[in-house]
């Protein structure tokens, strides 16, 4: 008996959640369709707000959960401590910096100057540096296992473009007509491809979004 109360209340929790789904997505499409100032578009900037602030709280619950699990491996001296002293000192640091740039405590050189975004770019460029260096090698290493793998049309096009792309970027002189290529190629080919990925991606999302309005998303249910 307790195990089909238990049912029939779950059966109801989802059905619920689906009705709260559902409005919610329909009511902020019609918001966001009407004209501003009015009462549909007012409760559709309202829940958009209300989902910022949740998103918000989801992220500082993030963070607090983040520092928990470092924290408790580096009590328990669990295999990989050092990693963890280090992500807790790096949030450490950047919360700091964060609160004495709301602060506005910087003088000199550095007033009016948000330290905690410069530490932030700094690090995520030379990430991205780094990154995009040990990409030259992948490429050329995927080439060349496609190349010794088998050779087709495919393959041979895949890896002069490499070649091509690669060459140049080099700094040499008398080398206008593979720039030109080069250009053409980043240009025309790999900007049609990155829109077809980012148009795949607008129908996906758009999918996705008709999936929750009309309920047959589970992932709020389950």
């Amino acid at each position: 008996m307790a195990t089909n109360s238990g049912a029939q209340r779950h059966r109801l929790l989802n059905f619920l959640a689906t009705v709260i789904v559902i409005s919610s997505g329909l009511v902020t499409l019609i918001g966001l369709l009407s004209d501003d100032g009015s009462t549909a578009a007012d409760t559709a900037r309202f829940l958009i707000q209300l989902v910022t602030v949740i998103a918000a709280v989801a992220v500082l619950a993030g963070l607090v959960n983040l520092v928990a699990v470092h924290l408790g491996r580096f009590v328990r001296a669990e295999r990989g401590w050092p990693y963890s002293v280090l992500v807790l000192v790096v949030a450490l640091v950047v919360g700091v910096l964060r609160i004495l740039d709301r602060a506005e405590v910087w003088s000199g050189d550095l007033e009016g100057e948000q330290i905690s975004v410069r530490v932030f770019e700094s690090v995520q460029v030379s990430l991205e540096s780094a990154l995009a260096a040990l990409l030259v090698f992948f490429l050329v290493f995927a080439a060349y296992r496609l190349m010794r793998d088998r050779v087709t049309v495919w393959n041979a096009l895949f890896s002069l473009t490499v070649i091509v792309v690669l060459v140049g970027w080099v700094p040499f002189e008398d080398m206008d007509v593979l720039r030109d290529v080069r250009d053409w190629v980043v240009r025309v080919p790999a900007s049609a491809g990155m829109r077809g990925l980012l148009i795949g991606v607008g129908l996906g999302t758009l999918t996705v979004g008709v999936r929750v309005l009309i309920g047959q998303d589970r992932s709020f249910r389950d």
